[in-house]
């Protein structure tokens, strides 16, 4: 019994860290220090907007305080997902940086101001999660709408 416990260790500590998440559009962004194009960041962004999508329909329920317990468990979701795909791009770190290593790494103004709006969304819903309200929400909504404007404009 003690050795098949010691044998499963190491998978459990490798899926509580997140090492056997699934493959992301978003996957290597992160590494990348110079110039990511338009064209290349469009399926990572298309993946971060319908993440957007997805949680904003059960957080509004959760923000109004008519949330089921389906609609909680589906944003907890999402939202982990949506956590997981920004830090595969590297964009919270990228904002810790100086302003010159944004416009080094993400040169597109469109780009950039998606990154921004998406992670404004993200801290905002996160907010509601965490204490459900309807400022937070809005706030992160009128991000999420902004993201959806620049995803439209990357090409």
């Amino acid at each position: 019994m003690r050795l098949r416990t010691l044998a499963l260790l190491p998978l459990l500590l490798a899926g509580g860290c997140g090492f056997a998440a699934e493959p992301t559009p978003c996957d290597g962004f992160a590494d990348r220090k110079l110039a990511i194009a338009a064209a290349e960041y469009r399926g990572c962004a298309a993946e971060i907007l319908a993440t957007l999508d997805a949680i904003e329909t059960p957080l509004r329920a959760i923000a109004s305080e008519r949330a089921t317990d389906a609609d909680r468990e589906s944003a907890r979701r999402e939202y982990a997902r949506l956590r997981t795909l920004i830090r595969r791009t590297g964009i919270e770190h990228d904002y810790w940086r100086s302003p010159d290593s944004i416009v080094m790494k993400w040169p597109d103004r469109s780009v950039s101001a998606f990154n921004s709006a998406a992670h404004k969304a993200a801290v905002q819903y996160g907010a509601v999660l965490d204490y459900p309200n309807l400022d937070n929400f809005g706030q992160g909504a009128r991000a999420h709408d902004d993201a959806t404007r620049y995803y439209h404009s990357i090409r």
